[in-house]
């Protein structure tokens, strides 16, 4: 069975890009890679990394020289328990230096011939998978491969968006911001399918009481008339015929009222939506999500609703408190006397221009703002102890 994965893109998403890398020490992962992977081979992911390395084609590093990049970059995410299962470089550029390397290919970004490599090589499902890269030449790449799609779009890169770019599916801020977009979705993939195998049986036996309801006046008209009945076929032998066809029922004899057979015949249409109902439930688990179904909210009827719904109650009933707590006397109180303070300074300064009014004065204000400052740390003390 197909596996759903998670591409990355290797420079400015996974480590810092410092031009045309060419040594294994300039290697430096970027602020939590190693729980994003972590995170994600979790939910059940392959962790590929598809990578484009013209450096080879223009001579400023060789393939002997990438690997032993590749291979230090594999040890730093080991000793912070992190693995990829894959890695994939396209080495070649038209414009490139060396001759072997110096041709167009489609393994080169915005081509996507390294996930259908990786599709064929770790058996993939393409279309549960996911793209997330810094550039827009990456979301190119992932819509080409038939990806759901995350462009990393950090504030302080400038990058140039072309007509032909194609946009993403998303946007996040850093690789945390897309390891919660990729769980959302999930959570939205599965409420959708939960509610509609939840209404297919729903509507499957209404279908069923219908043809039930409309089968029923026949059965009755058979049964109310024991007349007809004998006309037909004698008693005895219709009642051989149901218990062959329907062992599980109880044998009708001929003495039994007519509206027996009626019974036995509801009972039928009764159990048979049952095993009916399975099917559908089976056929949509196993039918893959449709990548360009837009996600809808949970319905009301499932947990995450409900989580969602209780948290928003208690914020709310957290901000209706902190409007009530706000308000007090000792708040109002500490107010009143830190304006009176604050006047007390203002005329003690007055007294200090006025060569007349002499120091006296102005010692006795400033003493009072002095101790009504006091008095109001004393109040907020109080009130923060409430």
């Amino acid at each position: 069975m197909a596996q759903k994965a998670v591409f990355f893109d290797r420079d400015d998403t996974l480590i810092s890009d410092s031009g045309y890398m060419q040594r294994p020490e300039q290697v430096n992962l970027l602020p939590g890679v190693p729980e994003t992977l972590i995170q994600l081979k979790k939910m059940g992911y392959l962790l590929v990394v598809v990578t484009n390395q013209s450096g080879i084609a223009r001579g400023f590093l060789t393939e002997d020289d990438l690997d032993k990049i590749h291979q230090e970059f594999k040890r730093q995410l080991a000793a912070e328990n992190a693995v990829i299962d894959g890695l994939y470089y396209c080495p070649y550029h038209p414009d490139g230096a060396v001759q072997n390397f110096s041709i167009e290919s489609n393994l080169r970004k915005p081509n996507a011939g390294m996930f259908f490599q990786a599709e064929k090589d770790l058996d993939i499902d393409l279309t549960q998978s996911w793209m997330i890269g810094d550039s827009y030449r990456d979301i190119q790449a992932g819509k080409a491969a038939g990806c759901h799609t995350i462009l990393v779009d950090i504030p302080s890169k400038i990058r140039e968006k072309k007509p032909t770019d194609a946009e993403p599916d998303r946007k996040a801020v850093n690789l945390r911001e897309a390891v919660n977009i990729i769980r959302m979705h999930e959570f939205h993939q599965k409420a959708l399918t939960a509610k509609k195998i939840s209404k297919q049986p729903q509507s499957q036996s209404m279908e069923e009481s219908d043809e039930s309801s409309e089968s029923e006046p026949a059965d009755a008209a058979v049964s109310d008339n024991p007349e007809t009945i004998a006309s037909i076929s004698p008693p005895q032998t219709q009642t051989e015929e149901a218990t062959e066809e329907t062992p599980t029922m109880p044998p009708v004899t001929a003495e039994a009222e007519p509206n027996t057979e009626k019974t036995a015949t509801e009972d039928v249409l009764v159990k048979e939506p049952q095993s009916v109902n399975l099917e559908p439930a089976k056929a949509y688990t196993a039918k893959s999500p449709d990548r360009t179904e837009t996600p809808q909210h949970t319905d009301s009827g499932s947990e995450t609703y409900h989580l969602l719904e209780e948290i928003a109650l208690r914020l709310k009933r957290k901000d209706r408190e902190g409007l009530y707590q706000e308000f007090s006397v000792f708040k109002l109180l500490s107010l009143m006397i830190q304006v009176v303070a604050v006047f007390a300074l203002i005329i003690s300064l007055c007294f200090w221009l006025n060569p007349k009014a002499g120091g006296e004065p102005v010692v006795i204000m400033i003493g009072y703002s002095v101790a009504l400052q006091l008095i109001v740390i004393a109040l907020l003390m109080m009130h923060s102890r409430d």
